[in-house]
């Protein structure tokens, strides 16, 4: 069949059915914004409690027309994909004037809401600590959220099981094994992603200075998100806290589907089933490495090695917090943003491309380098886990490196035509693209407003793997070709 062809016989999404598929998931977006709320309300902080007021509104005058509207039981792939899309900017804007409350300019207000709800954790915040512990809370609370409430849980708690809210949830953590269609499995991830964070909360309340501290940066930490109330990120805390920390981002970098089935099965079916080990090997083994390199490069003192050690499983993680000064060497911010490239594993908060697929591109090249050397009727096939690989996840996987490359490099121009130095420009892309938050000290409150947007748009194209904003973007999209 031709392009035209294929094009013909295609879906369009139908706005109102992608409307009232928002709609239907106004109780998940009330649950991003309501708590800061009423946090904000106890704490006093009027301001940004009125700030919020009208987002919450809007959420409960969704739920009720949701609720008098019969269900939808027939919503296309692409209009699931696009109300998940929708989820994510409606959120952001919502969020938004808190941080105008917050004494931010409307660009940057924008900025950091996004960054929070792709729990990227980049910020052009500033004076931070004398913000209310609400305004600490929204930020935490929004990458929360964003890290995996958002992202499966509300889509199979509120939607229901069925092919689009499996879609739906696919976009956001991507990851087959979670088997998001239905609703109890939504809430065995949900639970285990509940009782990681509480158990964060625990230690580091007694770990951090201050409860308030413990809590937000347990949300972020949780998340893999990066906001801290602290402008130097964790380096003021303890080497114990800062560890804690970069702990609690390695629990949630493995897919959340390996604590159920270690509930359910053991720890070491749990490894073998879902991608638990092989990110856990990458990591232990990446930060030896980085370790031994910092050692070779800087000498071995342990405070230096440790915070090199730590950045970079903040960037593998891609949580995006911060032990010390991003390193000067530029073979170790090679190192770290490769790490930053490459993200946890599918099923998991993190961000980036994954660690599965770049196990599956790797597959592919010895699969090639096999051929090669296979008579030419042979049969050879691209395996993974003992599987063979779909097609569909082979272009799948190509499609997301080849708009992660298109778009970090049309950023890196916009970068250096402003007079930006390489490096760090790459750097601090990659961190956005990646949903890292990790920053060499180019994104602040200073950048020019075009690069600010361009970071938006790459926050929010890293969290929704590419293909889902451009596919809502399109014209095509929304109206068949004639």
């Amino acid at each position: 069949m031709t392009a035209r062809g294929q094009a013909s016989v295609a879906w369009t999404a139908r706005p109102g059915v992608v409307a009232r598929t928002v709609a239907a998931h106004s109780l998940i977006m009330l649950a991003a914004v309501g708590p800061p709320l009423l946090v904000a309300a106890l704490e006093g902080a009027t301001d940004l409690a009125l700030a919020l007021v009208p987002a919450v509104v809007l959420c409960l005058a969704g739920a009720l027309v949701a609720h008098y509207r019969p269900r939808l039981d027939n919503v296309r792939q692409i209009e699931a994909v696009a109300a998940f899309v929708a989820l994510f900017l409606i959120v952001s804007v919502f969020a938004a004037p808190g941080f105008l409350a917050l004494g931010m300019t409307p660009l940057d207000a924008l900025f950091e809401s996004v960054s929070g709800v792709t729990s990227t954790g980049l910020t052009v915040a500033e004076a931070t600590m004398d913000w209310p512990i609400a305004g600490h809370f929204l930020r935490a609370w929004l990458q929360w959220t964003g890290g995996f409430a958002i992202a499966v849980a509300g889509v199979a708690l509120i939607l229901g099981p069925g092919a689009a809210s499996h879609e739906m949830g696919e976009v956001g953590i991507n990851g087959r094994d979670l088997v998001a269609s239905t609703r109890a499995q939504a809430r065995q991830l949900l639970a285990a992603y509940c009782v990681i964070t509480l158990i964060a909360i625990a230690i580091l309340a007694a770990l951090l200075p201050s409860w308030w501290e413990g809590v937000v940066v347990a949300l972020s930490a949780a998340s893999t998100g990066g906001f801290t109330p602290r402008a130097d990120s964790l380096a003021s805390y303890s080497p114990l806290a800062q560890s804690a920390v970069m702990a609690v981002c390695v629990a949630t970098t493995v897919s959340l589907y390996a604590y159920v089935v270690a509930r359910q099965s053991g720890v070491r079916r749990a490894l073998s089933s879902s991608n638990a080990g092989a990110v856990l090997v990458a990591l232990g083994t990446g930060t030896a490495l980085v370790a031994l390199a910092a050692a070779a490069l800087n000498g071995w003192e342990t405070e230096g090695v440790l915070d090199t050690a730590l950045n970079f499983l903040s960037g593998f993680t891609t949580a995006g917090f911060a032990v010390a000064p991003i390193a000067q060497a530029d073979a170790l911010v090679a190192l770290i943003l490769f790490a930053m490239v490459v993200g946890g594993g599918i099923g998991s908060t993190a961000g980036g491309i994954k660690l599965d697929r770049v196990m599956t591109l790797g597959g592919m090249v010895g699969l090639s380098l096999l051929r090669l050397r296979s008579p030419r009727r042979s049969v050879t096939r691209l395996e993974s886990n003992g599987k063979t690989v779909a097609a569909d996840r082979v272009i799948s996987i190509a499609a997301i490196l080849a708009l992660y490359t298109l778009t970090g490099l049309i950023g890196w121009l916009l970068f250096l035509t402003a007079g930006l130095a390489p490096l760090a420009s790459v750097f601090d892309i990659v961190s956005a693209l990646s949903t890292v938050g990790l920053s060499t000290g180019v994104v602040g409150p200073d950048l020019p407003a075009h690069l600010k947007a361009y970071l938006i748009v790459a926050m929010l194209a890293g969290r929704l793997e590419f293909l889902a904003l451009l596919a809502v973007i399109l014209p095509a999209t929304w109206k068949r070709r004639a």
